[in-house]
């Protein structure tokens, strides 16, 4: 427990705030390709779902982007990296709208984005860094056990129930999950945020920064089903997933336990049918 109310590293000095210039570029462009791909799909300029499957690549392109620039504070070279990143998400993003099988390209990007990380040591202070079985195991736990909660909730008060369409459709919607979903809310969110805050102040303030920011994140996707209690729910489970997420970042070092919990729990969340 003292560890949740330590700065993140004592003998260290937090570094220089970062320039704006690459973020509004980053942000900017990001953005434009989502507008392009919601403007494609709403005119139907475009195949069906190709619109949509550039707007999700480049959106989660631009938070890998956007946590790149917080983790480096913008250092010289960030071009590289966020575009690399930026572009192969947004290919496989629209690989699994036009191939069969192709959401698996997604699987790739964590290896991308580890390749690209062995380049800047520095890197490894957000938490890219193995970690102990008895982390990850406890990931894994507590990440099905919200999953199996937000099951047996749904089942009770509204009537969901566990059920999936195929085997094929339940493994690429895990493939997303993988690649973009959990990937780039766990690098920016609890990776990149929560180190930012955390070096600046204590456990708790950096961690429910982190976990409102990721809030946020989750209610402007238009993925989420309208329904008052469907954004209810979001925001209770998404904030203890938050908020486990940067214990467990805390307790362990490193942001694989965080990142297995979030799987765990969209792979319960994916059965989910009305």
């Amino acid at each position: 427990m003292v560890l949740l109310s330590a700065p993140f590293d004592s003998a260290a000095a937090a570094p220089p705030r970062p320039p704006r210039r690459p973020f509004a570029q980053t942000g900017g462009a990001a953005a434009l390709v989502v507008a392009l791909g919601a403007a494609s799909e709403m005119l139907g300029a475009a195949p069906a779902g190709l619109g949509r499957a550039l707007a999700t690549g480049a959106a989660h392109g631009g938070l890998i982007g956007l946590g790149w620039l917080l983790a480096t504070s913008g250092a010289p070279g960030w071009s590289g990296p966020v575009i690399r990143l930026g572009v192969a998400m947004t290919l496989a993003s629209v690989a699994a709208r036009l191939v069969p099988w192709g959401a698996l390209a997604f699987a790739l990007m964590p290896l991308l984005l580890l390749l690209e990380v062995r380049r800047r040591p520095a890197l490894r202070a957000l938490g890219l860094v193995g970690c102990r079985p008895r982390h990850s195991l406890a990931g894994l736990a507590a990440g099905g056990f919200l999953g199996g909660h937000l099951l047996i909730t749904a089942s009770l008060t509204f009537g969901h129930r566990a059920h999936t369409s195929s085997l094929a459709a339940y493994a690429l919607a895990l493939a997303y999950d993988v690649g973009a979903n959990v990937l780039s809310a766990e690098w920016l969110f609890r990776g990149a945020v929560f180190s930012w805050c955390w070096r600046r102040s204590s456990f708790w303030p950096a961690a429910l920064v982190s976990t409102a920011l990721a809030l946020l994140r989750y209610l402007a996707d238009p993925a989420l089903p309208p329904a008052a209690e469907a954004r209810a729910g979001a925001v209770f489970y998404l904030g203890l997933v938050g908020l486990v997420g940067c214990a467990l970042r805390a307790w362990s070092g490193s942001l694989l336990p965080g990142y297995l919990g979030g799987l765990a729990f969209f792979a319960a969340y994916r059965t989910l049918a009305p």
